[in-house]
């Protein structure tokens, strides 16, 4: 595991913690490797990049807890050693019956967002945590400022919820929810290679990390931009935002 990545919850430390964020990543400590990153399976790169320590952190001392991922048009709980698809308005799980829940890059993508916070605040029990983690498309550093151009088809992509991205806080507290923490982190990819520029756009898109629905113009778009910034020690920001909820 990532040093420091324990407690990742405070405003204060949100430099400190990017800078870390981002040398483990790029290092392969843990979360990202160095070249594998835009070679792995789409799925590799889902449970590296939201499933990190930092995401889960606040359910560490939770009872029963469970994660909620996209995939293919509905969503995937895991719970305990089992995981199975689900419809995001019928979640098979008692009423009161979960002490923390981590939403994982599905917020923006899910078709009923009504509906499945409805059914996140009839699971969780009163006072449980719900954590929710998006991607991040607004420049908060100069590395975003660089890549705000080449990277414009994703962040103004087909996201079905645009507001699920940076103004997911919004959305939790309109449903009812107490956000207690709102972090955002630059993760990073390596792009050694124009080779692994196609990969990195199939996989952040199969991730949902970038738009699922991209179509094959913007696709190719990204593709080209990517291999024209791809190099020995060039990285490509991946921001996403971990906020932290209490029912």
């Amino acid at each position: 595991m990532c040093p420091g990545y324990a407690g990742v919850g405070s405003v204060v430390d949100a430099r400190r913690v990017a800078r870390l964020a981002s040398r483990c990543v790029v290092r392969g400590c843990g979360t990202v490797a160095e070249t594998a990153a835009v070679t792995a399976p789409a799925r590799d790169v889902l449970h590296r990049l939201a499933a990190a320590d930092w995401a889960t952190a606040p359910l560490r001392d939770a009872g029963a807890v469970g994660t909620l991922r996209p995939r293919a048009g509905s969503l995937l709980l895991h719970r305990g050693a089992g995981a199975a698809r689900v419809a995001p308005s019928a979640l098979p799980v008692a009423t009161n019956a979960v002490d923390g829940l981590a939403l994982l890059l599905a917020l923006p993508v899910v078709d009923d967002v009504d509906g499945l916070f409805a059914e996140l605040r009839r699971v969780l029990r009163p006072g449980a945590t719900l954590v929710v983690v998006v991607p991040s498309v607004v420049v908060r550093s100069t590395a975003d400022l660089r890549w705000r151009s080449a990277l414009r088809p994703a962040h103004r992509g087909p996201w079905r919820h645009r507001s699920a991205l940076d103004r997911a806080g919004w959305l939790l507290s309109a449903a009812d929810f107490a956000v207690l923490g709102d972090d955002r982190v630059p993760f990073a990819l390596p792009l050694p290679t124009s080779d692994t520029a196609g990969s990195a756009v199939d996989a952040l898109t199969a991730a949902a990390v970038w738009p699922p629905g991209l179509g094959p113009d913007a696709r190719a778009e990204l593709t080209a931009a990517l291999v024209e910034h791809a190099g020995p020690g060039r990285r490509l920001p991946v921001p996403l935002r971990r906020l932290v909820a209490r029912r």
